[in-house]
């Protein structure tokens, strides 16, 4: 049962079934093949391929196995900065305050000087305007005859005091300046907000259950079984997973194969089927939307990335070639596809992009070990995915190309960590992982590897999960 399951791509129950089989019997040779083949850990996939050498040191396969598991910057770049101009000066050519001022003086002494030619021939007076003050001064003259009087000016001075009517000068009154208003601070949202659909296995069982729950893991309810690969459309109104479909051909022969499934979130007993492969499907991702599915198959012999409407027509596929091409996630903006490939180190996967259509396929990232199971953050900004360089699995999160990759699950003593995918806020990323005990449950950490928290504690072990989309954030981003 073990084998068939690693051969329909089944790894979480050939896992479970083949340990069991190299438990009862440690030197079952092809059962540590076979395993080698469905572990994720590059450290696990080690230690079947030299159990499977201690057995028969003659197996080929698994010693050129083994030797592709040995192991085997970029210079910023100069930057520029415009010289500084200079400003070129100028000199006013108008006439200077002090020139007008002078201008002034002299229409005054002008306006004084008719005043003294109209009253140098009259006596003092004091005149009307109470506010105007004339002070004569002069010398005293003999009585002269008026027929031979000869008028001699006498030197006299005005003293001239008026209240001038100034225009009113007024006072500015300060007014601040408004300082610009800081964006609202937007207060964090609990994990009970969310909804999170997850897989998990019984003990004793060979197929795998799906179950919901709030994203802190209260309320959970069993949805559906045999299904496995389940991941929520951008709307959140439906989903897609994958689940072993039993045939008969012409002779009367059973052949088993996994399919790829679409179904309402909240009624996955009414999935349609949407795949006639044959072969074995696995990690159907969404484009923006809604519409396009793309996944894996091996149809023709290896894992190739493939695309799909919901519909089941319009089967496309993407990649071309003799390597490992698996786990898509199509990006937010639906403008390309990121995945791991083997096709630069094989044996090895790394982390790749490629545009939506498949083409200009460009490599991201060069960890060493694995990297698999990429997933974008809802607001694009971001990618996390496993990588086993440290000996087992780890999450790790890095920019929407793949660089300044950050380990969030550290001191973890040697635990496997799967199945990545952000809360909906961007903000958490859930993961499954066997930390605490021996069986693999779902916990959150925050974005700095700072804060974790674990959600569910059943006797079952999770296999992977993903979070229910919700509008409001989709909103936000946008």
């Amino acid at each position: 049962m073990g084998i068939d399951a690693a051969r329909r791509g089944d790894k979480p129950a050939a896992q479970v079934l083949l340990r069991q089989v190299v438990a009862a019997d440690p030197r079952n040779e092809l059962a540590w093949m076979w395993l080698a083949s469905a572990v994720d850990s590059i450290d696990e996939r080690r230690t079947c391929l030299e159990n499977a050498l201690r057995i028969n040191p003659n197996n080929t396969r698994a010693r050129e196995a083994l030797d592709r598991l040995q192991p085997g910057g970029e210079t910023s770049p100069r930057r520029f900065r415009p010289a500084r101009q200079r400003g070129t000066g100028g000199t006013s050519s108008g006439p200077s305050t002090a020139t007008v001022l002078v201008g002034v003086v002299v229409a005054v002494a002008i306006i004084v000087a008719l005043i003294f030619a109209v009253v140098s021939s009259q006596q003092p007076r004091i005149l009307p305007n109470n506010e105007l003050a004339v002070a004569l001064t002069q010398s005293q003259t003999p009585t002269t005859d008026p027929d031979t009087f000869t008028f001699t000016p006498s030197p006299f001075m005005i003293i001239v005091t008026a209240d001038i009517t100034l225009p009113p000068t007024f006072t500015p009154t300060f007014t601040p300046t408004a300082s610009a208003t800081p964006p609202p601070s937007i207060t964090p949202v609990p994990l009970s907000a969310f909804i999170m659909l997850y897989t998990s296995l019984e003990a004793g069982e060979s197929s795998l259950s799906l179950y919901q729950a709030a994203g802190d893991g209260n309320g959970e309810q069993e949805m559906a079984q045999g299904v496995r690969d389940m991941v929520y459309d951008p709307s959140g109104q439906k989903i897609a997973f994958v689940r072993d479909v039993t045939t008969t051909d012409a002779d009367g022969n059973e052949q088993t194969s996994a399919e790829l499934f679409i179904a309402p979130a909240d009624n996955p007993g009414a999935a349609q089927q949407i795949t006639e492969f044959g072969s074995t499907i696995s990690r159907p991702t969404w484009a923006p939307n809604g519409i396009q599915l793309a996944f894996v198959s091996d149809f023709d012999g290896d894992e190739d990335i493939w695309t799909i409407t919901d519909d089941g027509e319009n089967i496309i596929k993407l990649t071309e070639n003799e390597a490992i091409d698996r786990d898509p996630t199509w990006s937010p903006d639906g403008t390309q596809i990121v995945y791991v490939s083997d096709m630069t180190s094989p044996g090895l996967t790394r982390l790749f992009s490629m545009a939506a259509d498949g083409q200009n396929p460009q490599q991201l990232s060069n960890l060493g070990g694995n990297t698999y199971h990429p997933r974008f953050s809802p607001d694009g900004r971001r990618l996390t995915f496993v990588n086993d360089s440290g000996g087992d699995g780890d999450i790790y999160i890095a920019d929407a190309q793949g660089q300044s990759s950050l380990l969030l699950t550290v001191d973890d003593n040697g635990a496997e960590d799967r199945s990545p995918a952000f809360t909906p806020d961007s903000n958490w990323v859930g993961f499954v992982s066997n930390r605490e005990d021996d069986r693999f449950q779902v916990y959150v950490v925050n974005l700095r590897g700072d804060m974790r928290t674990r959600l569910t504690n059943s006797e079952r072990d999770d296999q992977s999960l993903d979070f229910r989309p919700d509008l409001v954030f989709r909103l936000r981003q946008n």
